[in-house]
């Protein structure tokens, strides 16, 4: 090869190569119009690449194509071959071939070399400084948009389009925290991009779709299209590796829906559907909620509780109530659950009104514990001054049974406050077994191992299962008022239930709570099929703890 590397040709293929790049669709072209300068000088017959793009959310199924970058209409059956890894996982891969009855020597292999790397560099540089402008408006995790994309590409997209053709829907994927509990954090990174890669591929050039942080995401897809997506991402099979190797997931969401009128924006769009979809994660009916103008004095409602929350705990202004509970076998005080009231300035505000917001954004968490330390510090107090306590049941959410170290954690309070474990019983809603059941197996039977009694509560309110009684490790279980309410209409049938639920549990070793008791007709039928315990306000209703104490001195109740 009779070739000067600092040739002016060369130059001329180096400025041209570096030059002209718009974007990555330009690359052929311009290599392509660059190589013709040197070609013959380099004696090259035929270049070709072959370009393999792993699958993402910006190349849905991947990319594996062979580019003709050059060809001269003759080249040798033989070629040399030059392989390059792209930032993205891929690969680059660029055949060379000579010109017919010309072999490379091993200086030509190294001219040849420095050339195709030079190309390679390029190309792979183009790539990147894409990807870099695309950074700021892309998730980091999945490839989608963000919410900076959603926002530049959705105000393309408007200007384009009437806005007023568009539906928005935002959507969680329901339980995601359950897929970061198998496997940490792998599986939820993976179900998360392999969602965002089939949802991405539904969308149409003329629609969007982002991911605005955790499993929250949006989209703006034509009206007439809406409830084919919507029926689309409310239920999908995944496949995921998991610790255990590859498994089938269905991967299930709540979505809240609007349709856009003219006057809208994005940032309407994108708050109408957010607050619908609040809805929806609240709803035991439906997974898709369409908003309505009502909810947005509700979504203020919830903005000012979450905003108080924290100011109120470290004020101390949620205070401890305790409603008792009765042993029916002999009329005594035998035990209190502890409820939780919000002492705000103007008013009492009702746990109806805020442990639902506080569920939603996870704060129910510190309420918890805040409730156990003070049901701790209280029993402490009531030992000190010689006033013998019972055992009081403090509510844990459902959120709590993915903290592998929750056991360990209440333990931990209940030494702290030198309070024997037997006064202590930790509250479960039955609803958290059908979240996670194999979880909360687990947590019940490190607290069996650390002696803290467990419950579950509003047994009933939920799809009941004999699984759950079964194998979960619990003390105690309450029935649900909805067992109760129909004792004093006379119905053959609930009576018969509620009586052969009780003696299989007194069977099994379990001791029932009946909730909601109003009426002495209730009181005495609870008894005579022999359910242990009652609380209800034929009893007592929530007590200020004052008002408990002089219970606690006087424990006997006449009924």
């Amino acid at each position: 090869m009779d070739n000067e590397l600092y040739s002016k040709k060369f130059e001329k293929f180096y400025e041209s190569l570096t030059a002209n790049f718009a974007d990555t669709s330009d690359i052929q072209n311009v290599v392509s119009l660059a190589v013709q300068g040197i070609a013959e000088d380099l004696k090259i017959g035929m270049l070709t690449a072959d370009v393999n793009i792993p699958v993402s959310v910006r190349v849905p199924n991947g990319k594996n194509e062979r580019y003709i970058l050059y060809d001269s209409g003759a080249h040798s059956e033989e070629y040399k071959e030059f392989q390059y890894l792209t930032a993205d996982g891929g690969r680059l891969t660029y055949q060379v071939y000579s010109i017919p009855d010309y072999e490379y020597d091993v200086e030509d292999d190294k001219i040849l070399d420095f050339v195709i790397g030079i190309i390679a560099y390029v190309s792979r540089y183009v790539r990147i400084a894409e990807h870099d402008a695309m950074t700021a408006f892309t998730d980091s995790l999945t490839g989608c948009l963000n919410s900076n994309g959603l926002s530049r590409n959705g105000g393309l997209l408007f200007i384009k389009h009437d806005i007023a053709d568009y539906a928005s829907v935002y959507f969680n994927i329901k339980n995601f925290s359950y897929f970061n509990h198998v496997d940490r954090t792998k599986l939820g990174d993976e179900i998360l991009k392999k969602f965002s890669i089939a949802v991405n591929a539904y969308i149409q050039n003329e629609e969007i779709f982002a991911r605005l942080g955790g499993d929250s995401f949006v989209a703006f897809v034509k009206k007439e299209r809406v409830d084919n997506f919507v029926d689309f991402i409310t239920s999908m099979n995944i496949r995921a590796n998991t610790n255990r190797g590859p498994k089938d997931f269905t991967v299930e969401c709540n979505a809240g829906l609007y349709f856009a009128v003219h006057k809208d924006n994005i940032s309407n769009l994108i708050n109408y559907s957010a607050i619908a979809c609040k809805y929806a994660r609240n709803s035991k009916t439906y997974d898709c909620v369409w908003f309505r103008d009502y909810m947005i004095d509700d979504n203020l409602r919830e903005k000012e509780i979450s905003y108080k929350f924290h100011d109120a705990v470290s004020e101390e202004k949620f205070a401890v109530y305790y409603q008792p509970k009765v042993n029916l076998e002999d009329g005594t005080l035998g035990g209190a659950e502890a409820l939780v009231r919000w002492a705000a300035k103007e008013r009492i505000i009702q746990p109806n009104e805020f442990i639902p917001v506080l569920e939603k954004e996870g704060s129910i968490k510190d309420l918890d514990f805040y409730m156990l330390k003070h049901v701790c510090k209280d029993i402490r107090t009531w030992i000190d001054k010689g006033i013998e306590p019972v055992p009081v049941s403090i509510n844990f959410s459902k959120i709590h049974i993915y903290n592998d170290n929750l056991a360990e954690k209440i333990n931990k309070i209940i030494t702290e406050y030198g309070v024997d474990p037997k006064y202590i019983e930790i509250e479960i809603t039955e609803k958290s077994c059908t979240d996670d059941f194999l979880t909360l197996k687990e947590f019940m039977k490190a607290m069996q191992d650390r002696n803290i009694k467990t419950a579950i509560d509003d047994f009933g309110d939920g799809i009941s299962s004999l699984t759950y009684l079964r194998d979960l490790s619990f003390n105690y279980i309450k029935f649900d008022k909805v067992f109760i309410d129909n004792v004093d209409n006379g119905s053959q049938k609930d009576d018969i239930i509620v009586t052969s639920l009780i003696d299989m549990l007194n069977k099994l070793g379990k001791c029932v709570v009946a909730e909601g008791v109003e009426t002495k007709k209730q009181a005495d039928f609870l008894k005579k099929v022999g359910c242990k315990y009652a609380q209800g306000y034929y009893f007592d209703r929530p007590l200020e703890k004052e008002d408990f104490v002089g219970r606690l001195e006087n424990k006997k109740y006449d009924y």
